[in-house]
Order: structure tokens, then C-alpha cells, then sequence
């Protein structure tokens, strides 16, 4: 019996995984003392377990093998139908939350966006944040697994960028393959080290002086790069836990920071391409801003000038990473540049820095690292081959493939992410957003980072300050920057070629 279940096709097995995880929230909230809560989570997880039950059981005639690009149009159906399950407790749970706003903020967590509509976090039950939190983490779990089962054979998903034939993935693809058991065999490589990280994480907060389950959020959002918190912003949390979750969010930065076959790939920092580019994006930025606030001037005494500085170049360097990793938390010393320098902190930056994004196959969103990588080789190479047009490329193979074809398949992302984001906004100013939130808005939703319309403009942007139809419109808008439109395009371009 047990056989037949674990044999059904991968949504029933999400959806019956999605019922058994609320049955956590639910326990939480009967030991807190919140009967209704625990009995919201209660209800909908026994529901969704015992349909996915009934699925499972019809489906089993079924044929378990499961091609690549069958199961790509299902994971993308995932990230819509999913949260219309995750969403049914909320409704029951959160006191006024109507349905569609619920589903906004599951779509939100589960695609590690961070976006929230709940205007007063501490006004609702600890187990409904747990439960918001535990999303936006199985998200991240979710969105790791599928890429290097499915994105990562396929080249898609920044893998396009190193591998050769790029853009012509689906079509090759086996067609009897089963890939349900590669999504299994990835997901216990992947299971164990997520879990043992954020568990790490979460025992350093504490140790810290974090309460247990502020440091438990922040775990989360950390490893997942949601940013998904119980509060508005991570508060006085002091700085050895701010040190500690900027060392969390370092492996967003490469794909070299994961588990793979035999344990933990060795790789050189130096000489790793999405962890160089990181890192000098990064003091770039940091340079840019320490200068731009040095020449402002400072209203602070001589013995209290120096430190502000510090602690104004470690916000911004934390604050870097952070929205470099599409995970939005700020820190409490960003704050800082302006006592030091009577400047506004520039959100502008930080725009650009989670459009640049993070690592391939990680948990950060925009357009990657990778790829910017690629591009900046290519122009390189272009401007020296404007001196030398005989210049053959050098460094290997990899080298070769990184400054040709895989820089014209990141250029060709690039294109299609702007041509993307254009239209997003010019849909929203349609839709009575003036040009700034329009752009703000689209950005958050097609980086994946919910947190930046708080920090971007001069005054913080509510999601609940638009209509339900944006909020749908942005909430498509996460689903596609987390499948990357890279991947939509593929898909398309392998109907038709089967056409």
C-alpha cells in the first residue's frame, strides 16, 4: 500500500507532503494555547492528505516513468496550484485574510520572495509565521532539488552558460526517461546538508542571545534567501548574529557550495567565476557608497566619526549580500549612513544588486551571477580582439565556452529578462502605478525579493497598498522569475519544435 503512494505522480506526492508539514504549525499551536489556530492547520492538513491518498490510489495504473519535459509544465503548474493548499489555513487562521490574499502570500513563500500583506506581523499567532517560514523553506528545498535533477541535465536554469548546444535542451532530451527517480536521489543529497545547516544556524542565533524562535525564522530566511521574518526587519539582533547570517548567505553566491555526489565539492575561491564576480561586485559597491557618503560630509564628533564609518560599511556590506542573494534582510546598521553622513541610504543600488542575483542552482533568483560573469569575459575578449582581430581565446575549454556561446545564451536571458520587466511595468503603470512603484513592484516580484519595495524608495512600498489584480499580476510575475524565463522559452521553443 505504502509502495503504491510513494510510486504516485510527483504533485500528489507534494500535495500529501504539503498536509503532513501543516500537522507542524498545528502542534505548535495547540502546545502555545491557540486551539483555533492548530485546529485551522489541523483540518486542512488531515484533508490534503487524505485526497492525495485518493490521487495516489487512482493514479497508480498509472505509468510511473515520468519524462523531463512532462514534468517542467508540472513543476511550473506547482508554484500556482500549490499555494491555493498552503493558503487554506490562513484563511481560517489569520482573522480578516480573505482567500486571495492568502494565496498571495503563499505564492510569495513558497517561490522565496518574501512578499508579505500582513501589515502587523506581531498581531498574529507565532504558528501562522512558523507556517510562513517553514514555506519559504521548503521553497528554497524545492526550487534546489528541482534544479540540479531536472534544470541542470536539461541546460537550463544557468547551466545554458556552460554547457555546449546550449538552448536547444528539450529537444534532445530522452524521452523515456524517468527523472521521478533522479528528483528522489537529488532530494536525499540535498536533504540532509539544508537541514543540517539551518539547524546550525539556528543553534549559533540562539547561542547569540536571539529568542529561539526569532532565530529559527531567521535561519530560514537566511538559508532559503526568503526573508521571510516573524517581524518587520531583523531588529537589534546585534552583530555577531548579523556576522552569522552573512556567513549563511555566502553559498547563495556559487553552485560549488553544495553537497554533490561524493560530499562537498573542493573548489579553489579564487578561481571560482560566480564567487569572484560576487565578491567584486561587492566592494565595488561598498567603495561606491563609502566615498559617496565620505564627500557629504559628517555632523558627528571626531571620536564618533570613525566607528559610524564601520558600522555604516559593514550595513552596507551585509545589505550587499544580502539582496546580491535575493534573501532582503536588512541590517540594523543601515541605518547608520544617514546619522554619518545625513544621506539618504541609496535603495537604488540595492535594485541593481538583486537584478545581478545569485549563484546557479541556488536558492537566489535574478539573473545570476553566473551569466553576469560571462558577459563581462565576452567584452573582454571583444575589446581585445578590436586591437588583436586574430586573437585566438584562451584558458581551456571551459574559458572558451564561457566567453562565446555561453555568453550569447546569457545575453540572450539579459534580453528576455529586460523585455520581461519592461512590460511588467508598462502593465502596471497601465493599471494606475506611477513609474517608480511600477518598477520597484516589478522588480521585487521578478527578482524574487520581496523586501526591496521597503528600502528602494524614499518611502517603503506596501503590497497591500495595490489591488487584488497587481497582486495577481506581480504574484505571476514570482513564478516566473523563480522558473527563470529562460526555461518558459525552452519549453515553448519544444512544443513547437514537436509541432
Amino acid at each position: 500500500m505504502l509502495a503504491r503512494l510513494l510510486r504516485a505522480p510527483v504533485p500528489v506526492l507534494l500535495l500529501g507532503t504539503t498536509g503532513a508539514a501543516m500537522l507542524v504549525p498545528s502542534g505548535h499551536a495547540f502546545l502555545a494555547g491557540i486551539a483555533p489556530v492548530g485546529r485551522a492547520f489541523l483540518y486542512a492538513g488531515v484533508f490534503l492528505i487524505l485526497l492525495s491518498a485518493l490521487l495516489a490510489l487512482a493514479l497508480s495504473g498509472a505509468s510511473g516513468r515520468q519524462r523531463a519535459n512532462a514534468l517542467l509544465p508540472l513543476f511550473a503548474a506547482s508554484y500556482l496550484l500549490l499555494p491555493v493548499a498552503m493558503a487554506l489555513p490562513l484563511v481560517e487562521a489569520v482573522p480578516g485574510m480573505r482567500f486571495q490574499d492568502a494565496w498571495f502570500e503563499m505564492v510569495a513563500c513558497f517561490t522565496t520572495t518574501g512578499a508579505t500583506v500582513i501589515e502587523a506581523p506581531h498581531r498574529i499567532a507565532a504558528s501562522v509565521h512558523l507556517w510562513r517560514g517553514f514555506v519559504a523553506w521548503s521553497g528554497g528545498l524545492f526550487i534546489l532539488v528541482v534544479a540540479m535533477s531536472l534544470l541542470a541535465p536539461l541546460g537550463l536554469g544557468g547551466y545554458e552558460v556552460v554547457r555546449e548546444k546550449a538552448l536547444q535542451p528539450l529537444m534532445r532530451a530522452d524521452a523515456g526517461e524517468d527523472v521521478s527517480l533522479r528528483l528522489r536521489q537529488q532530494l536525499n543529497l540535498v536533504l540532509l546538508p539544508y537541514l543540517a545547516a539551518t539547524a546550525l544556524v539556528w543553534a549559533a542565533l540562539t547561542s547569540l542571545g536571539v529568542s529561539g524562535f526569532d532565530a529559527l525564522m531567521q535561519a530560514m530566511a537566511a538559508l532559503s534567501t526568503s526573508g521571510v521574518l516573524a517581524q518587520i526587519g531583523l531588529g537589534p539582533v546585534g552583530l555577531g548574529a548579523e556576522v552569522v547570517l552573512f556567513l549563511a548567505l555566502l553559498p547563495a553566491l556559487s553552485l560549488r557550495m553544495r553537497p554533490g555526489p561524493r560530499g562537498f565539492e573542493r573548489f579553489t575561491p579564487r578561481r571560482d567565476p560566480e564567487l569572484v564576480a560576487g565578491v567584486i561586485i561587492l566592494l565595488v559597491v561598498i567603495l561606491i557608497v563609502v566615498f559617496r557618503h565620505m564627500t557629504a560630509g559628517t555632523a558627528l564628533p571626531e571620536d564618533e566619526a570613525f566607528p559610524a564609518l564601520g558600522r555604516a560599511v559593514w550595513g552596507m556590506a551585509f545589505n550587499g549580500l544580502s539582496f546580491l542573494t535575493t534573501a532582503g534582510l536588512v541590517s540594523e546598521d543601515w541605518s547608520t549612513m544617514r546619522a554619518w553622513s545625513g544621506l539618504s541610504p541609496p535603495g537604488l543600488l540595492l535594485v541593481g544588486l538583486a537584478l545581478m542575483g545569485g549563484g546557479v542552482a541556488t536558492t537566489a533568483g535574478g539573473v545570476k551571477l553566473l551569466r553576469v560573469h560571462a558577459m563581462a569575459r565576452m567584452s573582454r575578449v571583444e575589446v581585445e580582439r578590436m586591437i588583436y582581430p586574430s586573437m585566438v581565446v584562451g584558458g581551456g575549454p571551459r574559458a572558451r565556452q564561457l566567453a562565446t556561446a555561453g555568453a550569447r545564451a546569457a545575453w540572450l536571458l539579459v534580453m528576455v529578462f529586460a523585455i520581461a520587466g519592461v512590460s511588467l511595468v508598462a502593465l502596471l503603470m497601465a493599471m494606475g502605478l506611477r513609474f517608480e512603484s511600477a518598477l520597484i513592484f516589478g522588480i521585487a516580484a521578478l527578482t524574487t525579493t520581496g523586501p526591496l519595495t521597503q528600502v528602494a524608495a524614499e518611502a517603503p512600498l506596501l503590497w497591500t497598498g495595490v489591488s487584488d489584480s497587481i497582486r495577481f499580476i506581480l504574484a505571476l510575475a514570482m513564478i516566473l522569475g523563480r522558473l527563470e524565463i529562460l526555461v518558459l522559452v525552452a519549453l515553448v521553443m519544444a512544443r513547437l519544435g514537436r509541432g
